[in-house]
């Protein structure tokens, strides 16, 4: 259940279809948070397009919707040839690793573990994937070097 887009406002005009088709914002997020209540937590996956709207509103976004157990991506926007934004840029791509550092952070903070992730992702082989299997790698050495 992809959110898509997390600022309310630029939600209206990016998601026009979900605002007046899906109940609106609102109705979305409490969507996402009940969804929890169902398949438990850790076991609800949402999406925002990285990219359209500030890096703040995003990280907000999946804090949000961590502390409510929904795990959320941060995936690169890419314009489609032929859609109403092509020719807009996605940020470069130092915006979009320190972005991606920053989720896989409010992930471990909300407790996730790398089965959820994996378990609640359409594709399971993105930056915040990696960047969990790094850590999960690494953290045992260093570890054992600061004792």
């Amino acid at each position: 259940m992809n959110i898509e887009i997390w600022d309310r406002n630029i939600f209206k005009a990016i998601c026009p279809g979900k605002e007046e088709q899906c109940g609106g914002y609102d109705h979305w997020v409490r969507a996402l948070e009940q969804a929890v209540d169902v398949f438990g937590y850790g076991r609800v996956r949402s999406n925002i397009v990285a990219g359209i709207e500030p890096k703040q509103s995003i990280l907000e976004g999946v804090e949000h919707l961590a502390s409510k157990g929904v795990v959320c991506f941060a995936g690169a926007w890419r314009p489609n040839p032929g859609s109403a934004l092509e020719g807009h840029r996605s940020p470069e791509p130092a915006w979009h690793f320190d972005l991606a550092k920053r989720v896989a952070a409010i992930h471990r903070k909300a407790g996730f573990s790398y089965d959820q992730l994996y378990d609640c992702s359409a594709a399971p082989f993105g930056l915040v994937h990696d960047i969990y299997r790094i850590e999960d790698e690494l953290l045992p050495v260093f570890d054992k070097k600061a004792a």
